[in-house]
């Protein structure tokens, strides 16, 4: 199985916004809110991968670092939802505070 692709922030999340009724202005600004008191290490990219429900295909966006839940980026299906049947493969990363 391949891994997640590490991409810019702005990339992250123009893929999420392709595939979610999503705008890319209100998915920062609730990334903003979401990291606001957290240490946020970076964010991932779920997406559903169980073919037999209706969460297929579905994107997320979480957070990871040491004040989140998962301090690290998981490397093996995890459940966004903590539902049997939205178990989620994490499809590409970026690091919250891009440097150059």
């Amino acid at each position: 199985m391949k891994g997640p692709v590490v991409v810019s922030k702005g990339e992250l999340v123009s893929r999420y916004c392709e595939t979610q009724d999503a705008d890319a202005r209100e998915t920062n600004a609730r990334m903003r809110e979401i990291a606001s008191g957290r240490e946020v290490e970076g964010w991932m990219l779920l997406q559903g991968a169980d073919m037999s429900s209706s969460y297929l295909g579905q994107q997320v966006i979480l957070p990871w670092g040491p004040g989140c839940t998962f301090k690290e980026v998981p490397q093996h299906p995890v459940s966004p939802r903590g539902l049997a049947s939205d178990m989620s493969v994490v499809v590409a990363t970026a690091l919250d505070k891009e440097t150059s």
